[in-house]
C-alpha cells in the first residue's frame, strides 16, 4: 500500500477551515504536514498530524520544500501538496493515485499528477487560455506543461532527481517552475478531469475594462509576480509560448492595473520594484 503524506503550508490561517481541511485530509492520507510560516505557533492535536512552526514566513517554496524532504525521508511514497485554502473532493486522492498508476502501466514516466481545480465561491471549472495540454487516448486525463501546486500528487522517484521547489521564488510561480523543471527532467506532468479540487485565488476577481474579469491579489504579490517571471523569462526550460504570453501581460498589467484596481499607486511601484529584482536576479524574501 502506497503512503501518501499531505503537505499544507499555512500562514495566518483560519483555524476552523484549516481544522476541516485536516479532517478532510485524514480520510485520504497518511499522515499531514503542516508547515507553519506564521509567527504565532500552530497548537492544534489531531492523530498523524505533524507540525514545523517557523515562526517566521519563510515562503511557500521553501516550506513545500521542507516538509516534501521529511515526508520523503520518513516513508512517504507520494506527497501531496495542499494550499490552507483549498479542499480536495472526497475521492480525489485516490483518483489521482489511480491516473498515476494507468499511466505507469502505459509506460510513461510520471513526476506529478494533478487534479481539476475550480472556483470555491463560484464552482467555476479553471480552463487554461492557452495549451489546454494533449489527451491521452479520449479519457480524461491531460498531459500538461504545468499545473496548480495545490491538490498535485508527486512521486518519491521525481523528488529523488528534481529535488524541492525553487526556494528563492518564495512565492508565485513556483508551482510552474517545478513543473518545468520535471518536464526537463524527462517526467511528464498529467492532469486528471475527475479529480477536482475547490481553490480560492487571491481577493477575489473584478471586472475591468467592460469585458475582462481579473483576479485581485494584494498588492505585495505583484512583485513576486513581475520579478519571478523576468527571472524565469531567462531559464531554457520555460515554454516559449508561456514567454511570449507573460510579457504580453506583464505589460498589460503594467499600463492598467495600477488605473483599474485600488491601490494603484502601491501596486505599480512593487511592479516596478519586481522588475528591476528581477533583472538584477535579486531573489528570495522582500524585505
Amino acid at each position: 500500500m502506497k503512503k501518501i503524506f499531505s503537505i499544507i503550508v499555512a500562514y495566518n490561517s483560519n483555524t476552523e477551515e484549516l481544522s476541516a481541511l485536516i479532517r478532510r485530509l485524514k480520510q485520504q492520507t497518511d499522515t499531514i504536514i503542516i508547515c507553519n510560516n506564521t509567527s504565532n505557533d500552530l497548537s492544534i492535536r489531531d492523530d498523524n498530524l505533524i507540525i514545523f512552526n517557523f515562526h517566521k514566513n519563510i515562503g511557500i517554496a521553501k516550506a513545500q520544500s521542507f516538509g516534501m524532504k521529511w515526508a520523503f525521508s520518513n516513508g512517504a511514497d507520494f506527497v501531496l501538496q495542499v494550499d490552507q485554502d483549498s479542499v480536495p473532493d472526497k475521492s480525489m486522492v485516490s483518483q489521482l493515485l489511480e491516473t498515476y498508476q494507468i499511466l505507469e502501466n502505459k509506460g510513461y514516466n510520471v513526476g506529478l499528477v494533478g487534479p481539476q481545480d475550480y472556483d470555491i465561491i463560484t464552482n467555476e471549472i479553471r480552463i487554461a487560455r492557452l495549451n489546454k495540454g494533449k489527451q491521452i487516448e479520449n479519457s480524461r486525463i491531460f498531459l500538461v506543461d504545468s499545473t496548480l501546486s495545490s491538490g498535485s500528487l508527486i512521486s518519491k522517484k521525481a523528488y529523488e532527481i528534481v529535488g524541492g521547489m525553487m526556494d528563492d521564488l518564495f512565492i508565485d510561480l513556483v508551482d510552474h517552475e517545478f513543473c518545468w523543471r520535471l518536464r526537463k527532467s524527462d517526467f511528464i506532468v498529467a492532469k486528471d478531469l475527475k479529480a477536482k479540487l475547490s481553490h480560492r485565488l487571491g481577493n477575489g476577481k473584478k471586472r475591468i475594462l467592460g469585458f475582462l474579469c481579473v483576479g485581485v491579489p494584494a498588492p505585495i504579490r505583484h512583485y513576486y509576480a513581475f520579478r519571478n517571471t523576468i527571472f524565469l523569462l531567462s531559464k531554457n526550460y520555460a515554454p516559449l509560448y508561456w514567454k511570449l504570453s507573460s510579457i504580453v501581460k506583464l505589460i498589460f498589467k503594467i499600463i492598467v492595473y495600477p488605473i483599474m484596481l485600488d491601490n494603484g499607486k502601491s501596486r505599480l511601484n512593487y511592479m516596478l520594484l519586481g522588475l528591476k529584482h528581477g533583472i538584477k536576479g535579486r531573489m528570495g524574501r522582500i524585505d
